[in-house]
């Protein structure tokens, strides 16, 4: 067959088609030997990835001791909020009964804590205690001079 001849269906017979330009031998020595080098190369990425891994475990460093721990895995204080909401809320709820709660500090002394409202109350209705006046540690105090009493400045030479 000449490279001139018409390949167009004729009405006089059924189609013709090329037979001597393709070489389907060819193809599927390419696809052999395509697949055959991705092959060589993926089993030469392994060998060199293994050998790699083990070069750099050899020469790490072992991890820290803090690292090996078992058990609580938290850092140290302080660490960051991570429920920053509910953290509120009970440190709210904490304050309110702090505030408004009566308990014993010190029973034996007579000391107790008693809601701010009801403190409030109670000193508008008493007033403030007075304090007792104290002197200072080692002042002397006037002959005659009542005791608790500060006995007078000493006058100043200019």
């Amino acid at each position: 067959m000449a490279h001139t001849d018409d390949h167009r269906p004729s009405s006089s017979g059924p189609i013709r088609h090329e037979t001597s330009d393709a070489n389907l031998g060819g193809v599927e020595r390419l696809t052999v030997i395509t697949f055959a080098f991705l092959a060589c190369v993926f089993a030469l990425i392994y060998v060199v990835y293994f050998q790699l891994k083990a070069r750099e475990d050899r020469l790490d460093t072992p991890p820290p001791a803090i690292a090996q721990r078992r058990g609580d895995r938290l850092p140290p204080l302080p660490r960051l909020q991570t429920t920053p909401v509910a953290d509120l809320k009970q440190f709210r709820a904490a304050e309110e009964a702090a505030l408004n709660t009566y308990r014993w500090v010190d029973k034996q002394a007579g000391i107790a804590q008693v809601p701010v409202a009801r403190a409030i109350e109670l000193i508008a209705e008493h007033g403030l205690p007075a304090r007792p006046v104290l002197s200072a540690p080692g002042a002397a105090t006037a002959p005659g001079a009542a005791a608790g009493q500060p006995a007078p400045a000493a006058p100043v030479k200019p």
